[in-house]
């Protein structure tokens, strides 16, 4: 009515249920075995060899990976004791592969070994001898390497038939010479095996979110948000509240807050199956750096914490999905997740640091039986990198090992080498648990232990031993490699300094990193205390600058310049820095300034830690940059979440669900802080010499306190 007031409130609410995203996979561009065969190499195609004449069988020709279909031959009888081919390309059996069928059932499968030169197969046909059969050449793959290359079908008594000289009592089933398939048919496809992946599940093509498979359509979000409303709104305040009823330094609650914007950031996604998949961080218009980086989503603790079920799915798929048969594990996992193409290194500190957070989710979940079913994969995980990176045993990694500055360190270092001893512990923990031998890991973990403690501490800090002569690996100039090549001038070098990209003598703000890991995953660091401890305090002397006003940094150095303050990757104080170091040596990244100051706070340098927490926030105060978006390479960049560290920095607070006992180590006195839990969170603390709990939201089973190793009573 004209002049009555009404308040009236608005939902804005969005529905995308579908998106063009796909990172790592082909496209399904149409049909396979287009009504002729293959002339040779197909257009972005690697060189196609081994074939016999003029033509093939290409299934990547004429769009890549991305056809699927069946190319199947005429009914022939089975009148000779062997069937020799020709057959490369992609190595999975229920995708790409050459089929005998005999009685309507597959008999025989040969497939490629991920190569574009084609060997001969041998199929011994004397169980079929009389029968009526026939050849299936099937594409169902959509991802890298889904395509077959076949070639040279010949019936024959020779078992060593030579192929590129048939004899005369051999019977040619097709050479492909022709320019036709001639009797050859394309089968049609069923719709729900057209993509099929292993195990016969059915794959999308492109990202689909989650709530686009719980909910319908706009209307169903909608109706959920009003009639959950209530519960909502009051579930975000208990965490809210219960957050920020804490007497724990200011700049600390405020650095953890800022970075739990990551998690509601388009830098994170989740399936429509519910795994959940990360950017690195988010460029303007798209993500930036894809596939859930297990190197980078190392420093990120937020997650396991707040949604420990969403963590464990991030196992479930490096571990089960991006880990092939040998134990590589591809960093980057695809976009719809499904299995990678294994063609460059796995990643040290990544690969590693996932053994620890196996312990870590284990422990925190008390899912002993999803520990248990990973840990044959986890101890293949284990044995590739010790054989690749280990392989005289000696206890330290010294064969060229990628890490999380996208190069190779050449020789033992402390960042990678401490990860592989937190891996140790963790597998050895693991294995006694599940009742499993374990003697030759905790033999290795001695070793490494030693050589660290007494090779790689230069009495103040751990360094690199550079190495790249004697090795496995090739030389510098020849290995795999992400980006490095080498000029004349860098040629020059490498015979004085070693290969590019190293630190050597560096103080390297994340050379001890995985003994950080392994006290934030509750597990013990076996590196000597003191030791750890002098290096954090190194790096507190020597990297945090206070004013970067005279500082060069020819990479990003928007991160921090100026009369800003910030903590640099690494310096050499005691002089020998490479001509050529590794590459983002000069700049500052926030989620290596908070790893650093939670481990100082986990030793009792508290100031120290604050002091490199304050020299952040100012950075991002708002003045100049988004206090909510610290940036690295892209927005919202996961490696900030390391800040959730500092809670368990300040106050030891961890809660172990498999022995239900929670321990308290206070570096600040009396305190109270927020804690969150695979079944709850709410508020605990100590105070006057007592501990005390308090959960706001669902519940914990706490049978034991331990307050600095003293048990206690709630």
């Amino acid at each position: 009515m004209p002049g009555e007031e009404k308040t009236i409130a608005v939902n804005f609410c969005w529905y995308l249920p579908a998106s063009d995203i796909s990172i790592g996979q082909a496209i399904k561009s149409g049909p396979a075995f287009r009504g002729k065969p293959s002339t040779g190499t197909a257009p972005g195609q690697n060189k196609v060899s081994g074939f016999i004449g003029n033509n093939l069988i290409n299934s990547f020709e004429p769009l890549g990976d991305g056809q699927t279909g069946i190319l199947q031959s005429k009914s022939f009888k089975i009148d000779r004791h062997y069937l020799s081919f020709l057959v490369g390309g992609g190595n999975i059996k229920e995708k790409t592969s050459v089929n005998l069928v005999v009685d309507g059932k597959i008999v025989e499968t040969a497939v490629g070994k991920q190569s574009e030169i084609l060997e001969q197969a041998i199929w011994d046909l004397k169980p079929y001898s009389g029968k009526q059969a026939q050849i299936q050449i099937i594409d169902l793959c959509v991802n890298p390497w889904g395509h077959v290359l076949a070639d040279q079908f010949v019936l024959t008594n020779n078992k060593n038939e030579n192929l590129n000289a048939l004899s005369s009592s051999v019977v040619l089933i097709d050479n492909f010479e022709k320019n036709d398939l001639g009797t050859w048919t394309e089968v049609k496809i069923d719709a729900d095996k057209e993509q099929c992946c292993p195990g016969g599940q059915c794959e999308d093509l492109y990202y689909k979110p989650w709530y686009a498979k719980r909910f319908k359509n706009l209307d169903e979000v909608s109706k959920y948000w009003t009639l959950h409303y209530a519960d909502l709104k009051k579930n975000s305040e208990l965490f809210r509240d219960a957050f920020y009823d804490s007497t724990l330094p200011s700049e600390v609650i405020e650095a953890v807050a800022a970075n739990l914007t990551i998690l509601k950031s388009p830098t994170v996604l989740r399936q429509a199956d519910g795994r959940l998949w990360g950017w690195e961080g988010c460029s303007d218009n798209a993500g930036c750096c894809a596939g859930s980086c297990t190197h980078v989503w190392n420093y990120a603790q937020a997650l396991p914490h707040l949604f420990p079920v969403l963590e464990r799915t991030l196992r479930d798929t490096e571990f089960k999905v991006d880990q092939n048969l040998t134990g590589h594990q591809s960093f980057r996992a695809n976009l719809p997740i499904s299995e990678p193409t294994h063609d460059f290194h796995a990643a040290a500190d990544g690969q590693l640091g996932g053994i620890m957070k196996i312990y870590r989710d284990w422990r925190i979940s008390d899912n002993t039986d999803w520990m248990r079913k990973l840990y044959p994969n986890v101890k293949k995980s284990l044995d590739y990198c010790i054989e690749t990176w280990d392989p005289n045993h000696n206890g330290y990694l010294e064969e060229p090992h990628h890490n999380t500055y996208d190069i190779e360190f050449w020789g033992p270092d402390g960042m990678c080498n401490s990860f592989y001893l937190g891996a140790l512990t963790a597998f050895v923990e693991m294995s006694k648990a599940s009742g499993d031998p374990f003697e030759t890991y905790q033999t290795l973990l001695l070793k490494g232990k030693k050589y660290m403690e007494n090779n790689l501490y230069d009495g103040e800090y751990f360094i690199q031993k550079i190495k790249w002569t004697g090795l496995k690996a090739p030389d510098p100039v020849k290995a795999l490699s992400f980006h490095t090549g080498y000029s004349p001038e860098a040629l020059s070098i490498l015979k004085e300094e070693g290969p590019k990209y190293q630190y050597g003598t560096g103080c390297l703000s994340d050379g001890i990193l995985g003994m950080w890991m392994a006290s934030v995953c509750g597990l013990p660091e076996v590196i000597d205390n003191s030791k750890v401890t002098s290096h954090l305090v190194s790096v507190y002397n020597y990297n945090l600058k206070k004013d970067l006003t005279d500082h060069v940094n020819p990479q990003r150095p928007s991160y921090a310049c100026g009369n800003e303050g910030g903590l640099l990757l690494c310096t050499w104080p005691k002089g020998g820095q490479l001509s050529i170091p590794f590459v983002y040596s000069n700049e500052v990244w926030t989620g290596i300034e908070y790893q650093v100051a939670s481990h100082l706070m986990l030793k009792g340098e508290v100031e120290k830690g604050l002091d490199i927490v304050r020299e952040c926030r100012k950075r991002y105060d708002g003045a100049v940059r988004n206090p909510f978006n610290e940036y690295e390479c892209g927005h919202w960049y996961a490696r900030a979440m390391s800040s959730y560290g500092m809670l368990q920095g300040l106050t030891g607070v961890r809660y172990d669900a498999v022995d239900k006992t929670l321990y308290i180590d206070s570096k600040v006195g009396d305190f109270k802080s927020f804690i969150s839990t695979e079944t709850g969170f709410g508020n605990v603390g100590f105070k006057d010499g007592k501990p005390f709990l308090n959960m706001v939201y669902g519940n914990l089973d706490v049978k034991k306190v331990k307050v600095s190793g003293v048990e206690k009573h709630l």
